[in-house]
Protein backbone atom coordinates (compact mmCIF):
# COMPACT_ATOMS: atom_id res chain seq x y z
CA UNK A 1 0.00 0.00 0.00
CA UNK A 2 1.07 3.54 -0.76
CA UNK A 3 0.58 4.69 2.86
CA UNK A 4 2.82 1.95 4.28
CA UNK A 5 5.54 2.72 1.68
CA UNK A 6 5.42 6.41 2.64
CA UNK A 7 5.61 5.65 6.36
CA UNK A 8 8.48 3.20 5.79
CA UNK A 9 10.35 5.90 3.86
CA UNK A 10 9.61 8.48 6.60
CA UNK A 11 11.04 6.16 9.28
CA UNK A 12 14.13 5.47 7.15
CA UNK A 13 14.79 9.15 6.63
CA UNK A 14 14.05 10.14 10.23
CA UNK A 15 16.57 7.63 11.52
CA UNK A 16 19.27 10.03 10.27
CA UNK A 17 17.06 13.07 10.96
CA UNK A 18 17.75 16.57 12.07
CA UNK A 19 16.59 20.07 11.31
CA UNK A 20 15.87 20.89 7.67
CA UNK A 21 17.98 23.40 5.76
CA UNK A 22 16.62 26.96 5.73
CA UNK A 23 16.77 27.31 1.96
CA UNK A 24 19.15 30.29 2.05
CA UNK A 25 21.81 29.83 -0.61
CA UNK A 26 23.06 33.39 -1.13
CA UNK A 27 25.73 34.78 1.17
CA UNK A 28 24.65 38.23 2.30
CA UNK A 29 27.21 38.52 5.08
CA UNK A 30 30.14 36.38 6.16
CA UNK A 31 28.94 33.91 8.77
CA UNK A 32 25.28 33.80 7.72
CA UNK A 33 23.48 30.59 6.78
CA UNK A 34 24.39 31.05 3.12
CA UNK A 35 28.00 30.50 4.20
CA UNK A 36 27.33 27.32 6.15
CA UNK A 37 24.29 25.72 4.51
CA UNK A 38 23.54 23.87 7.76
CA UNK A 39 20.62 21.51 8.09
CA UNK A 40 19.58 18.03 7.19
CA UNK A 41 19.80 17.45 3.44
CA UNK A 42 17.60 14.95 1.68
CA UNK A 43 20.08 14.64 -1.17
CA UNK A 44 18.22 14.33 -4.41
CA UNK A 45 15.12 13.02 -2.66
CA UNK A 46 12.03 15.15 -2.48
CA UNK A 47 11.17 16.51 0.97
CA UNK A 48 7.37 16.62 0.64
CA UNK A 49 5.01 14.04 -0.81
CA UNK A 50 1.53 14.96 -2.00
CA UNK A 51 -0.75 12.06 -1.04
CA UNK A 52 -3.37 13.34 -3.51
CA UNK A 53 -6.04 13.20 -0.79
CA UNK A 54 -5.57 16.77 0.47
CA UNK A 55 -2.61 15.87 2.67
CA UNK A 56 1.16 16.33 2.43
CA UNK A 57 3.81 14.25 4.21
CA UNK A 58 7.07 15.92 5.24
CA UNK A 59 9.79 13.30 4.93
CA UNK A 60 12.13 15.28 7.19
CA UNK A 61 9.82 15.59 10.19
CA UNK A 62 7.37 12.76 9.50
CA UNK A 63 4.45 15.16 9.96
CA UNK A 64 1.32 15.09 7.82
CA UNK A 65 -0.10 18.50 6.87
CA UNK A 66 -3.30 19.59 5.18
CA UNK A 67 -2.44 21.01 1.78
CA UNK A 68 -5.31 23.51 1.60
CA UNK A 69 -7.38 23.96 4.79
CA UNK A 70 -9.83 26.20 2.88
CA UNK A 71 -11.02 23.11 0.97
CA UNK A 72 -11.96 21.15 4.09
CA UNK A 73 -15.71 20.46 3.86
CA UNK A 74 -17.83 22.82 5.93
CA UNK A 75 -15.53 25.83 5.41
CA UNK A 76 -14.50 26.01 9.08
CA UNK A 77 -10.83 26.63 8.21
CA UNK A 78 -11.48 29.15 5.42
CA UNK A 79 -11.41 32.16 7.78
CA UNK A 80 -9.22 33.30 10.66
CA UNK A 81 -10.41 32.20 14.09
CA UNK A 82 -9.66 32.73 17.75
CA UNK A 83 -7.01 30.45 19.29
CA UNK A 84 -9.41 28.42 21.46
CA UNK A 85 -11.73 27.85 18.49
CA UNK A 86 -8.73 26.80 16.38
CA UNK A 87 -7.66 24.20 18.98
CA UNK A 88 -11.18 22.76 19.08
CA UNK A 89 -11.57 22.81 15.29
CA UNK A 90 -8.33 20.85 14.84
CA UNK A 91 -9.08 18.33 17.57
CA UNK A 92 -12.57 17.66 16.18
CA UNK A 93 -11.45 17.42 12.56
CA UNK A 94 -11.96 14.21 10.61
CA UNK A 95 -10.23 14.57 7.24
CA UNK A 96 -8.65 12.18 4.71
CA UNK A 97 -9.53 9.20 6.90
CA UNK A 98 -7.78 10.58 10.02
CA UNK A 99 -9.30 11.94 13.21
CA UNK A 100 -6.10 12.76 15.14
CA UNK A 101 -5.48 16.24 13.71
CA UNK A 102 -4.18 18.98 15.99
CA UNK A 103 -2.77 22.49 15.86
CA UNK A 104 1.00 22.45 15.20
CA UNK A 105 3.46 23.72 17.79
CA UNK A 106 5.62 26.67 16.77
CA UNK A 107 8.65 24.53 15.89
CA UNK A 108 6.54 22.31 13.63
CA UNK A 109 4.97 25.34 11.98
CA UNK A 110 8.36 26.99 11.43
CA UNK A 111 9.71 23.74 9.92
CA UNK A 112 7.74 24.34 6.69
CA UNK A 113 9.19 27.85 6.24
CA UNK A 114 11.58 28.15 3.30
CA UNK A 115 13.65 31.31 3.81
CA UNK A 116 14.60 31.40 0.13
CA UNK A 117 10.95 32.28 -0.64
CA UNK A 118 8.51 35.00 0.38
CA UNK A 119 4.88 35.87 -0.19
CA UNK A 120 4.49 33.06 0.88
CA UNK A 121 7.63 31.69 2.57
CA UNK A 122 6.85 28.06 1.78
CA UNK A 123 6.59 25.83 -1.28
CA UNK A 124 3.21 26.52 -2.91
CA UNK A 125 3.46 23.23 -4.80
CA UNK A 126 2.65 21.55 -1.49
CA UNK A 127 1.05 24.20 0.74
CA UNK A 128 -1.77 26.29 -0.68
CA UNK A 129 -1.71 29.75 0.91
CA UNK A 130 -4.75 31.26 2.57
CA UNK A 131 -6.28 34.26 0.76
CA UNK A 132 -4.38 36.71 2.99
CA UNK A 133 -0.62 36.21 3.46
CA UNK A 134 -0.51 38.98 6.07
CA UNK A 135 -2.64 37.12 8.65
CA UNK A 136 -0.51 34.74 10.73
CA UNK A 137 -1.04 31.04 11.37
CA UNK A 138 -1.69 29.93 14.95
CA UNK A 139 0.53 27.49 16.76
CA UNK A 140 -0.40 25.54 19.88
CA UNK A 141 2.59 27.02 21.74
CA UNK A 142 1.71 29.41 24.55
CA UNK A 143 4.09 32.34 25.10
CA UNK A 144 5.83 31.71 28.46
CA UNK A 145 6.01 35.34 29.70
CA UNK A 146 2.49 36.15 28.42
CA UNK A 147 0.27 33.10 28.84
CA UNK A 148 -2.71 34.88 27.27
CA UNK A 149 -0.72 34.85 24.02
CA UNK A 150 0.36 32.13 21.61
CA UNK A 151 3.17 32.03 19.06
CA UNK A 152 2.18 32.60 15.43
CA UNK A 153 3.96 32.60 12.08
CA UNK A 154 3.42 35.09 9.26
CA UNK A 155 3.23 33.11 6.01
CA UNK A 156 4.46 36.12 4.00
CA UNK A 157 8.03 35.90 5.28
CA UNK A 158 8.08 33.25 8.03
CA UNK A 159 8.30 35.85 10.81
CA UNK A 160 7.45 34.52 14.28
CA UNK A 161 5.41 36.64 16.71
CA UNK A 162 2.87 36.39 19.55
CA UNK A 163 -0.83 37.24 19.31
CA UNK A 164 -3.58 37.26 21.95
CA UNK A 165 -5.46 33.96 22.24
CA UNK A 166 -8.70 35.71 23.17
CA UNK A 167 -8.67 38.85 21.05
CA UNK A 168 -6.79 38.05 17.84
CA UNK A 169 -7.81 35.83 14.96
CA UNK A 170 -5.42 33.80 12.81
CA UNK A 171 -5.59 31.03 10.24
CA UNK A 172 -4.71 27.47 11.20
CA UNK A 173 -3.05 24.68 9.21
CA UNK A 174 -3.81 21.38 10.98
CA UNK A 175 -1.13 18.72 11.37
CA UNK A 176 -0.91 15.15 12.61
CA UNK A 177 1.93 12.91 13.73
CA UNK A 178 5.03 13.78 15.67
CA UNK A 179 6.34 12.48 18.96
CA UNK A 180 4.62 12.73 22.34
Amino acid sequence: RKASRILKRVYEINSDGGLPKTGQTMIYQSGDDGSYQMGYPLGSAQRFIDNEDGTIVDLTTGLMWIKNPVEIPGGLFSSPMYWYDAVNACENLNFAGHDDWRMPNINELMSIVDHSRYDPAFDMSFFTPFPDNWTPYWSSTTCAPWTDGAWCMYPYDGYKTVWSKSYDMCYVRPVRGGQA
